[in-house]
């Protein structure tokens, strides 16, 4: 069974998705769930008990009783009972992470299940009857029914996990009439590899084995038939049906991968390189064709890393909902965007800084029902996470409709803790006051709390976005609510670079970062309170000299006129006079190391196509004024 524990904490995980989701849900009054949670609970008492792990065995066990019960009205559904079994599931997880983390499963089952037993009584329920008239719900459920087939692999695992996952699938594209066998021999694995779904759908035949085989693993083939001209089932062979078309790859591969491929993109660059030192014509004719491969692969190889953001966003209902009970608040959470994607590397970074800005908004933003009601407002609040593509990146938006955040109150605060003085507080403007926030220590909590008042937090997730080479935005009114703007990069391996030359090296700007470029003549320079500037469409623009920016003696480029960089940093616009502009390039970024990966105002390097190694500038932590 060792061979097999992998794929069954996988799998584990996400049926105690579907029961958080699920309850959270039959929380709201939507009873409509209750048949997908009682089936992860079976499904995932049967896996466990297959491997062995009695103790989850006994949970899993007692929930699916009282979600039966609930399921046939014996048992009224209640704020205690779902907080009941949501301490249920938090034992299932704290077991699966013990096992992920190569321990037993070390979990005392006894308590837990006893309380759920309580509901419903001691002994098993008997299952009911099965319902033999199949071919008359068929023929009831009139024209638009389609029988489909499936054949899972020989060597197929778990079974029962296999044709759950087909049966949820299928019915967010319909309506599910009967399967051959029946559903309980189904979920408790008791089939050969091939099982029946009726399914009473609009959708295509193609459309139909497209989501079988992209969304559910080890299936060997798919076959669909209208009922009216559906042949008797023979079992098929693997030969007759389309073949598997997915598989498991671990993230590790992923990154080796993406590895290789970032070296083939420096080779190319070399490749270029040598093009436009000789002229012959085989090479150019070649290299244009290696190009459109290179490029090709390294697309593909991106799209194997991206993961929907739902991996990320599914975990923080519970927690909202949790957070907003502890506080005695009402609180509505408003998911969007559930399926836009990002790399995986950068997913798994932003986590933590989502956890903070949602804890914020509960604890700072979201007013306690009574205050809401004084200020006219309704006494729930509103809580809202959501995720768009924008270009060539995507933005995470996190807001409220609280209290705001008050700039003469963190004006205030700051001084008291000698982040500012009261003369630079004088002369702040409020946009600049709201991001005293995410100053270092800064906390406008009255007292500590397990969720909030230890300044730890804020300046934290602006570092944690900006290493990932995004920016943060703040945009708030008092009484009105907050709203965060996380911008953040598709992917961190490789990406287009700007590649300049200053003070006689060049060092490359991500795309993502460069607003625009101008050739400014040294008479449209003019100097403002020891600071040169330039009018730019009717706005201010300062403008920094690289080289003096990285803590070097200004060179200049002995010509009348300079490229000068439009960069955007910390919501503002500023140029960065270079000496040369070299073009545009993929670049495959490289981490710093040792004493190099605290030296501020670098991104990461990269190596060129003639084997130098020129440094990634980060615009956001480049220190200016």
């Amino acid at each position: 069974m060792e061979s097999y524990r992998d794929v069954f904490i996988s799998e584990s995980m996400e049926h105690l998705n579907t029961l958080t989701q699920g309850l959270l849900e039959l929380e709201k009054g939507n009873q409509q769930v209750i048949t997908e949670i009682f089936r992860a609970a079976h499904t995932l008492k049967g896996m466990a008990a297959t491997m062995g792990y009695e103790g989850m065995a006994s949970i899993t066990h007692e929930m699916e009783n009282l979600l039966d019960a609930i399921r046939e009205g014996r048992v009224e559904i209640n704020s205690e009972i779902v907080d009941l079994l949501f301490e249920a599931v938090d034992l299932l997880e704290a077991a699966l992470n013990s096992l992920t983390q190569g321990d037993e499963e070390n979990i005392d089952a006894t308590e837990i299940s006893s309380k759920l037993s309580r509901y419903t009584g001691t002994g098993k329920k008997e299952k009911q009857p099965q319902r033999r008239d199949g071919a008359e719900e068929v023929h009831r459920a009139g024209a638009g029914v389609k029988r489909v087939d499936v054949e899972l692999d020989r060597d197929c695992t778990l079974k029962s996990v296999r044709a759950f996952m087909t049966f949820r699938e299928l019915k967010e594209l319909g309506e599910i009439v009967k399967c051959i066998p029946d559903e309980d021999r189904l979920e408790d694995g008791d089939f050969d590899r091939s099982f029946s779904i009726f399914l009473k759908t609009g959708a295509s035949d193609d459309e139909i084995k497209e989501r079988i085989l992209k969304k559910v693993s080890e299936v060997a083939g798919v076959e669909v038939h209208s009922v009216e001209t559906a042949p008797q089932k023979s079992g098929g062979t693997k030969s007759e049906m389309k073949s598997v078309q997915t598989v498991r790859v671990s993230i590790e591969r992923l990154d080796s991968l993406m590895n290789l491929v970032g070296e083939l993109v420096i080779s190319k660059s070399r490749l270029f390189q040598i093009k436009n030192k000789y002229a012959i014509d085989e090479l150019n004719e070649t290299l244009a064709y290696i190009d459109k491969l290179t490029t090709s692969l390294q697309e593909e190889v991106q799209e194997m890393r991206m993961v929907e953001v739902s991996y990320v966003f599914d975990r923080f209902p519970r927690m909202v909902r949790d957070l907003a009970k502890k506080e005695g608040k009402k609180v509505e959470f408003i998911v969007k965007g559930r399926d836009i994607e990002l790399d995986r590397t950068v997913l798994d970074e932003i986590g933590d800084p989502l956890v903070h800005l949602l804890r914020n908004c509960i604890d700072h933003g979201i007013e306690p029902p009574e205050e809401r009601l004084e200020k006219g407002k309704s006494e729930v609040g509103r809580v809202m996470l959501k995720a768009r593509r924008v270009k060539d990146h995507v933005e995470i938006v996190v807001e409220d409709d609280g209290r705001g955040i008050d700039p003469e109150k963190i004006k205030r605060i700051a001084v008291e803790r000698g982040l500012i003085s009261e003369k630079e507080a004088s002369g702040m403007s409020p946009e600049d006051a709201r991001m005293l926030i995410f100053t270092p220590g800064f906390s406008s909590a009255e007292k500590v709390t397990d969720i909030s008042g230890r300044g730890v937090g804020l300046d934290v997730v602006r570092n944690k976005i900006l290493a990932l080479g995004g920016t943060v935005e703040l945009e708030s009114e008092v009484d009105r609510g907050t709203r965060f703007v996380l911008k953040l990069p598709l992917t961190l391996a490789i990406t287009k670079a700007l590649l300049i030359s200053a003070g006689g090296r060049i060092y490359a700007i991500p795309l993502n970062n460069v607003s625009e470029i101008l050739n400014v003549k040294r008479e449209d320079l003019t100097t403002v309170m020891g600071q040169e500037v330039i009018q730019l469409r009717g706005r201010i623009l300062p403008v920094y000299d690289l080289i003096t920016l990285l803590g070097k003696p200004a060179t200049g480029n002995g010509s009348d006129a300079r490229p000068v960089v439009v960069v955007e940093k910390g919501g503002n616009l500023i140029g960065i006079a270079v000496d040369e502009l070299i073009g545009q390039q993929e670049i495959v970024i490289k981490g710093l190391e040792g004493k190099l990966r605290d030296v501020r105002g670098f991104a990461g390097s990269t190596i060129m196509g003639d084997g130098r190694v020129s440094l990634i500038l980060d615009i956001a932590s480049l220190e200016v004024g």
